[in-house]
Order: C-alpha cells, then sequence, then structure tokens
C-alpha cells in the first residue's frame, strides 16, 4: 500500500498532536472514519485520537489544552472520552476500550480494553483501521479493513456475533445503509441479513440519533437508493410509516407515470441537495394516501397539501428536529401547490399576492415545483422576476398606521383598522405605486366619509 498522507486541512492538527505526544511519552492513533478516508483518498470530517492507557484520552488532552493553551477539553467520565477544539476542528480523544451493553440502551458500559477489543467493538471492518502516528504504522487487526476497502464491501468487524453487533446498538443499522451509498460500497451479505434480523430494535434509539443518519441520507446524491434500502430491510414502515403507505398508491396520468412513493423518490433525488428542500421533497406528498377520491375514472388527491403538512409535523417532532425547521418544512409542503394554480390570464396583482405569501421561501417552491412538476412551465416565476426587476412586485411601505388611521377619520380604535389596512394592502398589490392622496380618497368612499 501508498504511503498515507495527511490532508492539507488536519495536517497542522496532526503535527502538533504528535509533537506534544513524543515529548509527554504518549501512544497515539488517528482512527475509524479519518483512517478508511485517507486510504480512499476522501477528506475526512472528523478525527478522533486513540491514546494508550487507562484514562489516557482524557489525560492527553488536557495536556495537548495546556500546551497549546486552548480551552480544557470537555470530559465525558462515563465513556473515557473527551473533545477540543484545535484551529477551529472538534476533535474526539479516546482510549482503546471494551463495551458491554444494556438490552434496553444502545450507550454502553466501557472500561480499558486492548487495541484488538477496541478495533472488535466497533462496527465495520473499513472503521476499525488505527493509523499510529508516532511513526505512522497502519494496523488492521481485524485483518480484513483493508481488503473490504479494496473491495469496497461493508461487513461487521465480528462476522461470528454479527447479529450482536446490531443487537447492541441499532443505529449501525443505518449508518450501514448510509455508508454503502456514501462510499459506493457493497453490504456483505451475512452482514446484510443481520442488519435485516435486528431492524426492530431501532426502537430504542433516540429520534435526534436518527435524524442525524437520516439527514445525512438525504444529502446523497441519490437519496432513493438509501430509502429504498431503508424498504428492504424492514426499516422504512418503522421509522417512516406514512411514506411506506403511498406506496402501490396510483396518480393520474399523463402528468404521473409512477406510484407516490416512487415520485417522491424521484423529486427528492432531482432536488437540490441542501436539507430543506429534501426533506420538504421526501415529506411533501405523504398525506395523498388519505386524500385520494375516484370520480368517474378521474383520480384527484384535494387538499393533500395540507394533510402532508400535518403529518410532516407530527414525523419530524416524533424524530425530534427544531421547531424552526419543522415550521419552515410545513410552510413549503402547505403551498407547495401554489404554483400550479397558476395560469397566464392571473392580473398582475395576482403574481403579487403569490410573491407576498411566500415571502422569501419563493425560491424554494420554485426548486420545489421545478423537481415536482413534468415539463414545468417557469412562467409565473418570470413574471415575479419581471416584476421585481421594474419595482413593481410588493409595496414597500405601510402607507397609513392604525393612529394616523384614528387621526384622519376621528373614528375609536376597532376592526376597522385592521379592514382599512386589507383594504389598503389590496390596492397597493392592485398598483405598488398608488399614493397616499389615492388611497386616501377611496378609503373614504369605502367607510361613508366625504
Amino acid at each position: 500500500m501508498k504511503s498515507l498522507k495527511i490532508p492539507q486541512t488536519y495536517q497542522s492538527v496532526v503535527e502538533k498532536l504528535i509533537k506534544i505526544a513524543k515529548n509527554n511519552n504518549f501512544i497515539i492513533y488517528a482512527v475509524g472514519g479519518f483512517v478508511r478516508d485517507i486510504i480512499l483518498n476522501r477528506e475526512p470530517n472528523d478525527l478522533d485520537i486513540m491514546v494508550e492507557g487507562e484514562n489516557a484520552g482524557i489525560e492527553f488532552s488536557k495536556i495537548v489544552a495546556k500546551e497549546l493553551n486552548i480551552h480544557p477539553p470537555i470530559t465525558f467520565e462515563k465513556f473515557a472520552t473527551s473533545k477540543l477544539l484545535i484551529e477551529n476542528k472538534e476533535i474526539e480523544f479516546i482510549m482503546p476500550r471494551k463495551e458491554y451493553y444494556d438490552k434496553n440502551s444502545r450507550n454502553p458500559q466501557t472500561e480499558i480494553g486492548t487495541l484488538e477489543q477496541d478495533a472488535l467493538r466497533r462496527d465495520f471492518t473499513v472503521n476499525a483501521l488505527f493509523l499510529r502516528l508516532n511513526d505512522f504504522e497502519l494496523l488492521d487487526l481485524t485483518k480484513k479493513g483493508l481488503e473490504d476497502i479494496e473491495d469496497k464491501i461493508i461487513r461487521v468487524t465480528d462476522e461470528s456475533a454479527s447479529d450482536i453487533i446490531f443487537e447492541q446498538d441499532p443505529l449501525r443499522i443505518l449508518r450501514a445503509v448510509r455508508q454503502s451509498f456514501q462510499l459506493n460500497f457493497a453490504i456483505e451479505p451475512k452482514t446484510y441479513k443481520s442488519m435485516k434480523n435486528k431492524v426492530e430494535r431501532i426502537k430504542i434509539v433516540s429520534g435526534e440519533r436518527i435524524a442525524e443518519e437520516i439527514n445525512k441520507m438525504l444529502l446523497l446524491d441519490k437519496p432513493s437508493k438509501a430509502f429504498d434500502m431503508l424498504d428492504d430491510i424492514g426499516l422504512l414502515e418503522i421509522l417512516f410509516p406514512e411514506l411506506k403507505q403511498n406506496q402501490n398508491i396510483e396518480q393520474p396520468k399523463p402528468y404521473h407515470d409512477k406510484d407516490v412513493y416512487g415520485h417522491t423518490m424521484d423529486v427528492v433525488d432531482n432536488i437540490k441537495p441542501d436539507l430543506l428542500l429534501r426533506m420538504t421533497a421526501l415529506l411533501h406528498d405523504i398525506g395523498k394516501v388519505q386524500t385520494k377520491s375516484e370520480n368517474n375514472g378521474k383520480i384527484s388527491f384535494i387538499n393533500h397539501e395540507s394533510i402532508s403538512s400535518k403529518l410532516a409535523k407530527e414525523i419530524l417532532v416524533r424524530l425530534k428536529y427544531s421547531v424552526d425547521f419543522i415550521k419552515k418544512v410545513c410552510f413549503l409542503i402547505e403551498n407547495h401547490m401554489y404554483p400550479k394554480m397558476y395560469d397566464s390570464n392571473w392580473k398582475d396583482s395576482s403574481v403579487r399576492r403569490f410573491a407576498n405569501k411566500l415571502g422569501e421561501n419563493i425560491d424554494n417552491i420554485r426548486l420545489l415545483a421545478v423537481a415536482d412538476t413534468k415539463n414545468f412551465d417557469g412562467e409565473l416565476f418570470d413574471r415575479v422576476k419581471s416584476l421585481e426587476q421594474k419595482n413593481m412586485l410588493l409595496p414597500k411601505e405601510e402607507l397609513f398606521n392604525g393612529n394616523e388611521l384614528i387621526e384622519i377619520f376621528n373614528k375609536p380604535a376597532g376592526k376597522w383598522i385592521n379592514e382599512a389596512k386589507e383594504y389598503i394592502r389590496n390596492l397597493q398589490f392592485e398598483n405598488p405605486k398608488i399614493t397616499k392622496e389615492e388611497v386616501l380618497k377611496k378609503l373614504k368612499n369605502l367607510l361613508k366619509i366625504q
């Protein structure tokens, strides 16, 4: 094998860690995905440092922090791990360990272990390679890691305990699915069978940890492949039953040539790889199974966008997404049909109302419409752009506030103020450049005041 080279983005950090380790008689290893990625010439996302000796990870990180004059490490005594922020990179420090699991939790009890025990406690052989940074010797203690990288295989570290590996930490099932498509690796058959055997165990995993893996899947080049695999092993029905139910739900031709699920996967694949957009695409039609109706052979899904938005909120709450993220996804789902209502007879005022309602979400709605609609006609968005360029899209200011209206019409405060403001807003949609004088004249007529 060619000599391994630390990526430029981590070179400075690694050089400092090596120097401190040698000066203080520590033996340190780069471990896990970092080693796998540099072998594959991929840019690593993170760096884990294993330090030989009981609680040596925590001890070494404290010395590193002191010598580099940075914030002391955050320590997790229960797991004998710690974290440091070095040159704006979060580095985790660990000791070699073995683990003991309770059947009701994926969080293990840990104690000092040998290098071999640490390798075998890991999920897959390709993630169990250790690069000793003191002398740059590469250790493959499962004796399969390098071979599996060469052959592009995802395999559990201990094939004799394949079911147990997923039983202990079922999140590994999602990791296997995601990494297989992230790396373009095949999953070894016995490993795949064990994943299927243990899908029910996913119920012990927290919503937040599941969401982290789903997010990474959604940002793959073709998320549909990962979701189809989730379906094949039985996880789709557990994690997204609402999505599973839309399989084999026929849609009207010629607008669609696939069922709701197949169409959804196409939209997810075709939209820009942005988490908000991909999640919206995944959930935008899940209400169709509840709203499907047929009349004289014509299929329709009346109000499916509202039902989809409601179901999306339930799913995202279940998976512990943030309130802000949920709100954004649900708004896009609720309004994703709005562009399809357009026809070329719309007045400019209707285009302005469309733009006003969507606000800063208008480009995301456009991207969703493009991915969601066959032969999408972008005339509506062209008109929005044209009006914007002419400075005729949206009114720039409120012409009269409530106090001004009370003073002008000499009337006490009441619901008439909101009605008047709504009327003024509609006048502005008809003509964004309407003057105060013109508005006042029309408003006086409305309120029957001479």
